[in-house]
């Protein structure tokens, strides 16, 4: 069987359903921002036919990324002296350049989160001081919070660049798992942040989208770490990955809205949730990518002990397919 004919065969699945739905959804969810609201109060209609028909799609969307994991082929795992099938290596596949540009783009988009966050932060910090020394009532948000966000966003930009340069350039083995949690240890940041952000809000279906798709980056993230940390689930990943591109999509259309009114400038909270939601969207299409074709058929690996540390192997690349 032509090896690349059988790569794209068993990719096409994953990233064709994920695109359709994503679009699917982000429809969805703008013509519910258009109909499901009231003009006047902003409270959401009840049973209104947008938000019932998006609920139903995501979760058979859930469904059907269910099935798909189920029956998703997977070869076994030998544990031969020369040459071992482990699943930390299925991203180490150096024949491939498309799954690094994903990741590497992600981290740039992260990275690019970083100065928005941490002006946004300084200006909220600053805002705090000022009617403290006047003595007037301060608000709830003294900046922190935003600004430990901007702190998390580099790390996060920090892990992505190392995940690419693993998916480019195979090194050593259990590297990819501390660089791959990063990102997800940052998420949690990002989630508290956007949590106390619009805690207020009684209008829940303004930001449920959002903390459900921080919620399932940070989980992807978790679940991609593993791969490389001996606590493997493959068949999760990939749901969580198609469904983080689902609703990073829903929660992209609410926050690109919330940037085209007047009132929101592009240097704005809202813009740095949109760069990270662009950028976990990123990094789930690159794990769509490059895992379904490698956990059919992985890259073969030669470990050689060059390294002075007992405990340390480096990794060479004999082939990426059979």
């Amino acid at each position: 069987m032509n090896p690349m004919k059988h790569s794209v065969s068993g990719r096409l699945p994953w990233l064709a359903c994920t695109a359709a739905l994503a679009l699917v959804c982000a429809a969805l969810r703008k013509w519910q921002l258009g109909s499901a609201f009231d003009e006047g109060t902003g409270l959401p209609a009840p049973g209104a036919q947008a938000s019932v028909i998006l609920v139903c799609v995501i979760v058979m969307a859930g469904a059907w990324f269910v099935l798909l994991s189920m029956y998703q082929p997977m070869t076994r795992r030998p544990w031969s002296p020369g040459q071992a099938h482990r699943w930390d290596l299925v991203f180490l596949d150096a024949g491939d350049p498309v799954y690094p540009v994903l990741v590497v783009a992600a981290a740039a988009l992260a990275l690019a989160a970083v100065p928005v966050l941490f002006i946004v932060g300084v200006g909220q910090f600053q805002r705090y001081q000022e009617l403290l020394d006047a003595g007037l009532q301060t608000p709830s948000n003294n900046g922190m919070l935003t600004l430990a966000t901007a702190a998390g966003a580099f790390l996060a930009a920090l892990g992505l660049l190392q995940m690419g340069r693993d998916g480019l350039r195979p090194g050593r083995r259990g590297k990819g798992g501390f660089s791959a949690a990063l990102p997800g240890v940052a998420g949690c940041v990002w989630l508290m942040e956007s949590f106390r952000s619009h805690a207020a809000n009684p209008v829940q279906w303004d930001y449920a989208p959002q903390l459900i798709a921080i919620v399932l980056g940070m989980l992807f993230y978790m679940d991609f770490a593993g791969m490389s940390a001996g606590a493997a689930r493959p068949r999760r990943l990939l749901w969580m990955a198609g469904m983080t591109a689902i609703l990073s999509a829903v929660s992209l259309v609410s926050t690109a809205a919330e940037l085209s009114t007047p009132d929101v400038s592009l240097c704005s909270a809202q813009m740095g949730d949109l760069l990270l939601l662009l950028s976990q969207t990123l990094a789930a299409a690159g794990v769509l990518w490059r895992l379904p074709p490698n956990l059919e058929n992985p890259p073969r690996f030669q470990h050689t002990p060059i390294s002075p540390d007992p405990g340390e192997t480096v990794i060479q690349e004999e082939t990426t397919d059979e």
